[in-house]
């Protein structure tokens, strides 16, 4: 419980400071583009894992006794080296001011919620909390849609999971091209439409081919809308990235609150 709480709370750190990170060293268009790519390549190592604990497993890779668990090792090596490169890796700050305005935890707490009230900033909050739970939400509830609709065994049914990020991968691959050379309104509303057209075939699809569509709809469609919506709220209030980049990561919480409504319904 301790570890996967560390983890949890590491991973959420990383992603609020490493997006402002990136937007100071990235150019405005071509933030969305980025942020994209590097969901790409955490989309890879989630791929990887479940090899790497097969290699292990089965001593195919020197293990050094670890078995399955080699796979840890090798992600904490990666982080030590992700750690060392960025410490020695020069960063201009934005000028941020260390004096009365930063005094306090709960004075910080008061300027993140007051951005809240501008709507641009709100409503990419509510996007990135509808983004995160149509994420957990499918990969939660697409098997059990195969079982019911299909009368599929479980094994089975638990290809829908890896349709759905086959296509997150692949999205996340061809939309950071696409960022780069497409309007993101465009391709923000290309997305969106994607979404709703898999939401409609879930909700009456009753073969095989229209239920893997509605899957593979989704994840392509879901797999850009985080680094659209991100990039915007951060360009609409650029004296204030590190506060925006924490509202944003806190509406990660969606993957909590969308899972429980489906549930009770």
């Amino acid at each position: 419980l301790i570890s996967f709480s560390l983890l949890g709370i590491g991973n959420a750190l990383m992603q609020t400071s490493l997006n402002p990170l990136v937007s100071s060293v990235i150019a405005g268009d071509n933030l969305a583009s980025t942020l994209t790519f590097g969901q790409f390549i955490k989309a890879i190592a989630s791929f990887l894992a479940p090899y790497l604990a097969m290699w292990g497993a089965t001593a195919i890779i020197p293990s050094l006794g670890f078995g399955w668990r080699i796979l840890f090792f090798i992600y904490l090596v990666v982080g030590i080296i992700a750690t060392a490169l960025l410490t020695v890796t020069p960063i201009e700050k934005d000028g941020i001011n260390d004096s009365s305005e930063f005094s306090s935890v709960g004075h910080q707490f008061n300027i993140c919620f007051k951005l809240l009230g501008k709507p641009i900033v709100l409503l990419s909050f509510i996007g990135i909390m509808c983004h995160v739970g149509i994420d957990v939400g499918t990969n939660t509830t697409a098997p059990k849609l195969l079982i019911e609709r299909l009368g599929m065994t479980l094994n089975n049914a638990a290809f829908a999971t890896s349709l759905y990020f086959i296509f997150r991968t692949i999205g996340c691959l061809t939309g950071s091209f696409f960022l780069r050379i497409m309007n993101h309104k465009l391709f923000f509303i290309i997305s969106v439409t994607m979404i709703a057209l898999s939401m409609i075939a879930m909700f009456v699809g009753t073969n095989y081919i229209i239920l893997y569509t509605a899957i593979a709809l989704v994840g392509y469609g879901n797999s850009n809308v985080f680094s659209m919506v991100y990039t915007q709220a951060l360009l609409s209030v650029p004296d204030k990235k590190n506060e925006v980049s924490g509202l944003m990561i806190m509406g990660l919480f969606g993957g909590t609150v969308f899972p429980l409504i489906m549930g009770f319904a």
